[in-house]
């Protein structure tokens, strides 16, 4: 009877530590993100911080920003190279995001330089702060 309970034991002390070492589904997933935006090459460079879930930062209208953010499956995605993108130039504004977006490491350029960098530019405008919508 002893050795049959401490086998007991002992397979539930087992089992008890598997499952703490199991990650849980509602597990946190970093998001912070600095993203920075220059006007022009001479401008001065503008920074703010952003973290969804929770929501913290130094970006105005951060809760805003991570609802709209987390409903794009790949923000940060580069323009396809095979894409054929009109030579537009828009203006000289530059902004880049960097940090950790759903765990994954992020370091993204934005310009305004054709039209295909212009329409990603378009769709994360709102993490530029001060930048009017067209």
């Amino acid at each position: 009877m002893k050795k049959s309970l401490s086998a007991v034991l002992i397979t539930f002390a087992v089992a008890a530590n598997l499952v703490l070492a199991i990650p849980t589904s509602s597990a946190a997933v970093k998001n912070s993100l600095t993203i920075t935006y220059q006007q022009t090459p001479e401008s001065k460079v503008q920074k703010w911080s952003l973290k969804c879930q929770p929501t913290a930062g130094t970006m105005k209208n951060a809760k805003g920003a991570c609802k709209l953010l987390l409903a794009i499956s790949n923000p940060f995605k580069k323009a396809d190279p095979a894409e054929m993108c009109a030579e537009i130039f828009e203006s000289a504004e530059v902004a880049t995001v960097k940090g950790t977006w759903k765990g994954k490491k992020v370091s993204a350029r934005f310009a305004k330089n054709n039209s295909c960098e212009i329409s990603r530019w378009k769709t994360l405008n709102f993490l530029v702060q001060g930048v009017k919508t067209a």
